[in-house]
């Protein structure tokens, strides 16, 4: 259709919804696939319209088990207690000088 209009098309694969700016980005998430937005722009700078060609579902993130998230914050609780104990001993050391 572009080519009959004597239009230009740019490819702009992989672009992410948030690149986009945030007038924009709710049309699109509204847009099925092979759908376009209202056409926008002038006359003398042209005018632009992007087409939806596809979505890509965002990759999952490697969540953390139950028993790696325990052991974890058990390891924060000990080294907090360790930084208390340790503090607490410099501020209670004496220092003897011969």
């Amino acid at each position: 259709m572009a080519r009959k209009l004597g239009a230009d098309v740019v490819n702009r694969d992989g672009i992410k919804i948030r690149e986009l700016p945030a007038p924009l980005q709710q049309v699109m998430l509204d847009l099925q696939i092979g759908q376009s937005t209202p056409p926008y722009g002038s006359l003398q700078d042209g005018v632009r319209v992007f087409v939806l060609c596809g979505r890509d579902a965002p990759q999952e993130t490697s969540s953390e088990s139950f028993d790696e998230i325990m052991s974890r914050l058990e390891e924060e609780r000990v080294n907090k207690r360790a930084r208390i104990y340790l503090r607490d001993l410099r501020r209670d050391a004496v220092i003897e000088y011969n």
